[in-house]
């Protein structure tokens, strides 16, 4: 009885204790990471997107920001009154594209010389859009349920043009996407396509046809309007993770995010889960790191067990070569040093 005593004592002690002297050490090192605030309203991004020195940031207000790294300047590149929010960005092919929240999708197209378009085709009346994603030049959107259906478009021109996909997704009532960060979607290869849901149902989505048949995985998020699952990333065919939880209880850390290791077919628990709430995730040389309203957690072994990285608010990441950049309050990002394979 003694030993089995001692056994639980030991457990207690080794959960309790899990990743305590590199959550003092990782802590401790980013509250000194470098800030710069490209706009001292209150707005925030929900979307960054990086690429070749470049930072694309796409914020509450409706306003596209431009920030170059090299030399730590920034300007402003987009606003429209009927551009409210934006809610997702990418950059394919030298054009930026965002699009815009509200009760009829709309798409900003921007090339590097300035030409600017809004589109807002008739399909997308009615439609709340909640993210995209791009591989190559095929891309992937979805928006939340019209007539009890998801929202599905897919393009093979780089967001030039965009076709609803074939395969018809039926929604609870009470279910929806999250467009928190952008991030509920992913194009995995020409044709795998994956996304999430959330609120009264949360449920995983993918189709390795371009929309035309889709696989569907229940996920055991707690049901409620402001639960369930608000963001996904794959690092590969096989190993994804899933991050969510209660935007208005943010600290509740119970079912708040799940791994796969077989491309999406089952989902577990975290072992050591996230510290609450998380808003995104993204992953950069098989380093996960999710963040949300209570701080940036990471974990290097798929999403089986998290650590805390920095404390703060954040809504958004991506990543640099070196670096991972979060989004904050006040027109505000943030630059930490990504973690090595030790």
């Amino acid at each position: 009885m003694r030993n089995l005593i001692n056994s639980i004592l030991f457990l207690l002690i080794a959960l309790t204790g899990y990743g305590q002297f590199k959550t003092k050490k990782y802590i401790k090192k980013n509250k000194k990471a470098p800030v710069y605030q490209y706009d001292n309203s209150d707005i925030y991004s929900r979307s960054i997107h990086y690429s070749n020195d470049r930072l694309f940031i796409g914020n509450s207000n409706g306003a596209l920001y431009y920030y170059k790294i090299s030399t730590g300047k920034s300007k402003l590149l987009f606003k429209l009154p009927s551009f409210t929010e934006m809610r997702d960005i990418a950059f394919v092919n030298s054009t930026i594209l965002g699009i815009s929240s509200g009760d009829n999708g709309q798409m900003l197209k921007m090339d590097l010389n300035g030409s600017l378009k809004v589109h807002a085709p008739n399909y997308w009346k009615g439609v709340f859009l909640d993210g995209m994603d791009f591989y190559n030049n095929t891309g992937f959107m979805m928006g939340d349920p019209v007539d009890k259906a998801f929202s599905l478009f897919y393009t093979n021109n780089g967001g030039q043009s965009w076709q609803a996909c074939e395969g018809k997704v039926k929604a609870f009532k009470g279910e929806a996407g999250f467009a928190a960060s952008g991030t509920n979607v992913q194009v995995l290869n020409d044709s795998t396509f994956v996304f999430a849901s959330g609120g009264m149902k949360s449920r995983f989505f993918k189709s390795t046809d371009k929309g035309k048949a889709w696989t569907i995985i229940e996920l055991p998020y707690y049901p409620g309007e402001s639960t369930g699952a608000y963001s996904l990333h794959f690092a590969n065919d096989s190993i994804g993770v899933i991050v969510g939880g209660d935007y208005k209880d943010p600290d509740i850390r119970l079912n708040v995010c799940f791994y796969t290791k077989d491309g999406g077919e089952s989902w577990f628990n975290a072992e050591h889960p996230v510290r609450g709430y998380r808003s995104c995730v993204t992953e950069k040389n098989g380093i996960f790191y999710s963040c949300g309203r209570n701080g940036i957690d990471f974990s290097k072994n798929g999403g089986v067990d998290w650590i805390p990285f920095a404390d703060g608010t954040y809504f958004s990441m991506t990543t640099s070569e070196n670096q991972l950049i979060a989004t904050m309050k006040n027109g505000t990002i943030k630059f930490f040093e990504l973690i090595g394979i030790e």
